[in-house]
């Protein structure tokens, strides 16, 4: 993974996508994250991480221990994300 690829963190609490920034031993560092969230349109995103945490934090990170994987999203994925923290239509 390359910094700012845009990611899936899975952990056990839930699944989150973002921009790669780093990760070490102990934490992985996303930036612009958003939670997965399903709703009866679908799959979306979340404005933040958790529903009562920060709108639109810039960063966020994981602690390695809660880490089920990590993943490159896919293009409908990525391309919907890009819109999301964007405003921008691609």
């Amino acid at each position: 993974m390359q910094k700012n690829d845009v990611v899936s963190v899975m952990t056990a609490y839930g699944e989150y996508v973002g921009k790669y920034d780093s990760n070490c031993d102990l934490v992985v560092t996303l930036k612009d994250p958003r939670m997965i969230v399903q709703t009866e349109q679908g799959m979306g995103f979340a404005h933040g991480i958790c529903a009562t945490g920060k709108e639109n934090p810039t960063t966020v990170d994981i602690q390695m221990s809660q880490v089920v994987f990590i993943t490159e999203v896919n293009a409908s994925i990525e391309k919907e994300y890009r819109k999301v923290t964007s405003g921008l239509i691609i």
